[in-house]
């Protein structure tokens, strides 16, 4: 899918996955939107498609989407979402491609959308 090896060095940031549910507000009785966290952040690096990958998703769903990878992690799913620590930003997930080779050290590649989840930004 995605080309090129990893190396320590490009896992530049930190990632959890987990849910969003809504909570009452204490302070106004409305109801927030709030992440939660199903797994600890890990270091995810950010992988490219290469010209001919973009050229063969153009006009596709997944054409406005991007690609992380993370440790192999067989607790993910592409049911949760996945928000950036730093950021706060809450990304919905369209794809897992999993390593399921048995080797000491494995990563799966997620495809997430490019935008935020609306407006939530996951630091409720």
């Amino acid at each position: 899918m995605v080309s090129g090896k990893l190396k320590p060095s490009n896992f530049i940031g930190k990632v959890e996955f987990g849910t969003v549910k809504s909570e009452i507000n204490k302070n106004t009785g409305t109801k927030v939107k709030t992440f939660v966290s199903t797994t600890s952040p890990m270091r995810y690096a950010p992988r490219s498609r290469s010209t001919t990958q973009s050229d063969s998703i153009f006009g596709t769903e997944i054409q406005e989407t991007k690609i992380i990878a993370v440790r192999h992690n067989e607790d993910l799913t592409d049911n949760l979402k996945v928000r950036f620590v730093k950021t706060g930003m809450v990304h919905d997930i369209k794809y897992i491609s999993s390593d399921e080779s048995n080797v000491p050290i494995s990563f799966d590649y997620v495809t997430i959308d490019k935008e935020p989840s609306g407006a939530f930004d996951g630091t409720g």
